[in-house]
């Protein structure tokens, strides 16, 4: 068994999927950059073999009940894969299914958590990344219903990402669903 690089993904489903795969390859296009399926990574960089990490995160979807997700402003750092990017509200559910996470597969990389769903990778110029901004909008109002739990292997450049598996969240109990 080798030992590969996974990460953890939530991703948007239904039209919220639709319009930010759009924006992302068309980004891409425009800035000859990766293009990628948008999500939000729960946690990156997890070292390990495939069966560990399949258990693991199998494990951490029984966990989390499924949740909504609110996308904010559009803000940029100075990291390749973190180039563009929209931030999520950082809600009580966002954190709680972080530090579940976190608590599963612990890692000193993340000490920061910062929720967000990436637009552009790349090493673009403070003043590209303004002009892209006043291009699309400053801030996004979509949410979209985190409900699945992806697994992703992130070894290589973005365009060898590949699915692995998707595990859905554990469904929330309500005394509504027995009627």
């Amino acid at each position: 068994m080798s030992i590969l690089k996974y990460s953890l993904w939530l991703m948007p489903s239904g039209a919220v999927g639709r319009t930010f795969s759009q924006l992302i390859a068309t980004l891409a296009q425009q800035y000859s950059s990766p293009v990628f399926p948008p999500h939000v990574t729960l946690i990156g960089s997890i070292v390990a073999t495939e069966e560990e990490v399949m258990g693991k995160a199998r494990e951490l979807a029984s966990l989390i009940h499924p949740y909504t997700m609110r996308l904010t402003n559009i803000d940029y750092l100075a990291f390749y894969y973190r180039a563009l990017f929209v931030r999520v509200e950082p809600s009580e559910d966002v954190l709680a299914a972080y530090q579940q996470a976190s608590k599963i597969f612990p890692s000193d990389q993340e000490a920061d958590y910062m929720p967000h769903l990436s637009l552009l990778y790349g090493d673009f110029s403070v003043e590209t990344k303004q002009a892209i901004t006043q291009q699309i909008g400053a801030s996004f109002s979509d949410e979209f219903e985190v409900n699945t739990l992806y697994l992703y292997r992130t070894e290589g450049a973005v365009s060898d990402w590949q699915q692995v598996s998707a595990f859905p969240l554990r469904p929330s109990f309500s005394y509504e669903s027995l009627a």
